[in-house]
């Protein structure tokens, strides 16, 4: 399988671990329930009586198939991740350094984008202002006043038109060559069971 097909596979492999540990952490889908009514101690004559009362629509699994399938994964986990390992360092760049400096491309490519609708302008706000002054009278008056709010953009909007176009091509470059790099790149691992099927196919079908 190729790298982009692994990660699936390893993808699945994890989905699966995690539905069966959350199955297996709930206490009506790994226990028999038996209630045992003792009639004969209170009424003479009376037959004791022994009652499966177990939520059986509750145990979908096989309790200890699905503790062995548990264990099984584990292991798929661990040989997968090494053929992973094993495919990436043959590769001719650092692929995990190169996904997460490209997520910083485009982040970084947002911010920029954004900051491009600021722009200068100044709004005049008629009577906006409040000052105080004394009369002849040597009493404290106020007055009105207009006041010009003026707002201007501390960057060079061209600039920043600029290094977002060279941020974009680059992190186009570098997709198409992860893209690449996922399609071509082999990995040595088959998965053993269809990826397809349910947990319930795959444990059908499943033997330790």
């Amino acid at each position: 399988m190729n790298l982009k097909e692994a990660f699936q596979a390893q993808n699945t492999i994890e989905d699966l671990f995690q539905t069966l540990s959350a199955y297996l952490s709930r206490e009506e889908n790994i226990t028999v329930v038996k209630e045992k009514h003792f009639r004969s101690k209170a009424a003479e004559g009376q037959a004791n009586e022994e009652l499966d009362v177990t939520n059986y629509n509750s145990k979908i699994y096989d309790t200890n198939k699905a503790i062995k399938f548990l264990l099984f994964l584990i292991a798929e986990r661990e040989k997968i991740s090494a053929a992973i390992y094993a495919a990436k360092s043959a590769m001719s760049f650092d692929l995990d350094s190169a996904v997460d400096t490209n997520k910083k491309r485009h982040q970084a490519v947002d911010v920029l984008r954004n900051m491009r609708q600021y722009k200068s302008a100044g709004i005049l706000k008629k009577n906006f202002g409040t000052g105080y002054v004394f009369n002849n009278e040597g009493n404290q008056t106020s007055y009105r006043y207009d006041v010009e709010i003026v707002k201007t953009i501390d960057f060079d909007r061209n600039k920043v038109r600029d290094l977002v176009q060279k941020l974009q091509e680059k992190a186009d470059e570098v997709s198409n060559k992860i893209d690449s790099a996922l399609i071509n790149t082999e990995v040595n691992y088959t998965l053993p069971f269809d990826s397809h099927a349910t947990l319930t196919e795959i444990l059908e079908d499943f033997s330790a």
